[in-house]
């Protein structure tokens, strides 16, 4: 049966399983407001986390929002956490990586941090300083994300740095994948993703992602 609309004409139904994601995804959203209580920071590196605080309707306590920062690049700050980001932004002008760069970039010690959702380098900067002053420096707090968005499809690569992310040494970590890597122990595969090889950036993962694992425990800890 078709649905009526405005005009007189007819939508097709809506498939069963868009319905399903649809009433999943609100409960996850109602879920995760009601049940997370303890305070907690999420370090990423794309833009996965900025939607999981708008679910829960909080601040953001981390400057890792709207933000890109290339694998190799994340799992060098990820070794020094603390060391990195005691350090000041250096904007620069172009990635060692050779992406077309349209928005503000700056380096952090070793690591480019790439600005995508920013106009200018003093909203960066402004927004950056901002929220890591709200940040807890407990490593306790810290939920860690990682995902296989960037990686080479090359299984041996990837998972050389997917490996890499599993042995650091964070209590509260978690990898979103598009691939299967069985030895992972913090993987969580996205299925839809598998035909790709790797999954979505971030704000596309990250409403599929809740479907796949329990994020009110996981940031309850």
């Amino acid at each position: 049966m078709l649905a009526p609309v405005a005009d007189g004409g007819m939508l097709p139904p809506m498939k069963p399983g868009v319905i399903l994601h649809a009433i999943s995804d609100r409960a996850n959203r109602f879920r995760l407001r009601a049940r997370v209580r303890r305070p907690f920071a999420i370090l990423t590196n794309n833009c996965w986390g900025s939607a999981l605080y708008r679910d829960l309707d909080i601040p953001y306590n981390t400057p890792f929002v709207g933000t890109l920062v290339p694998p190799e690049c994340y799992l060098r700050l990820l070794a020094d956490v603390r060391g990195h980001l005691d350090q000041p932004l250096r904007f620069i002008e172009t990635s060692r990586y050779g992406w077309p760069i349209r928005y503000p970039l700056a380096l952090l010690g070793d690591s480019e941090i790439h600005f995508k959702h920013y106009r200018d380098r003093a909203e960066a900067a402004e927004k950056w300083t901002r929220r890591l002053d709200r940040m807890p420096r407990d490593p306790a707090a810290w939920r860690v994300k990682f995902c296989d968005h960037h990686l080479s499809l090359d299984p041996v690569e990837a998972g050389a740095m997917l490996h890499a992310f599993d042995r650091t040494p964070f209590e509260h970590k978690l990898c979103l994948l598009g691939r299967r890597e069985p030895a992972l122990a913090c993987g969580v595969v996205l299925r839809e993703c598998l035909p790709a090889g790797r999954v979505p950036d971030g704000h596309a993962a990250y409403r599929p992602s809740l479907r796949y694992f329990n994020a009110s425990a996981w940031l309850n800890g």
